[in-house]
């Protein structure tokens, strides 16, 4: 099972990414050990989620949404089946 994420940080900012593992991929997101997200202010904050059945799902909506200006859909679109 892998999950596409959102996270936001202190300056508002968005981090859309996958992993396979939700809770551990938060929190080294906030130990500051991910350079792309340092710089959208820790803590982060998971906004939604979404499972999907491979990593080849997880990854292709991962690249749809960031093409996706609009976060209540974006977040929507996670929500729709937790």
């Amino acid at each position: 099972m892998a999950f596409v994420y959102i996270l936001q940080g202190t300056s508002g900012r968005l981090y859309i990414g996958s992993c396979q593992n939700v809770a551990r991929r938060l929190e080294r997101h906030n130990s500051g050990r991910v350079h792309s997200t340092k710089r959208i202010g820790l803590p982060l904050k998971l906004i939604a989620y979404r499972a999907f059945e491979s990593n080849a799902e997880s990854r292709a909506a991962e690249v749809k949404l960031k093409h996706w200006r609009n976060l209540a859909k974006a977040t929507a679109f996670l929500n729709e089946t937790i």
